[in-house]
């Protein structure tokens, strides 16, 4: 019976990550600001600025750059800021 509720519990949990991680993912996509982000930074730099938001195994950046154009970027939680070459 415990091995039943912690399987259910199991996908349960996994379904709700899958549903945040596409949720935010299609609004990246779509040049949207994402939903379920905490820990929101601002790095400055000459030529603009890149906004950085860390989700639940994911990073999104959020870039206004000369050097690198305007966008976004949705990766996992270990990806790097972008740097002009």
């Amino acid at each position: 019976m415990l091995k039943k509720v912690l399987n259910v519990a199991f996908w349960v949990l996994f379904a709700i990550l899958l549903l945040i991680w596409v949720t935010d993912f299609l609004r990246v996509r779509a040049d949207n600001d994402p939903i379920f982000c905490w820990g929101d930074k601002v790095h400055t730099f000459d030529d603009g600025d890149v906004e950085e938001c860390t989700g639940l195994g994911y990073k999104v950046f959020k870039y206004n750059r000369d050097s690198l154009g305007q966008g976004s970027e949705f990766g996992p939680f270990f990806i790097k800021m972008q740097e002009p070459n």
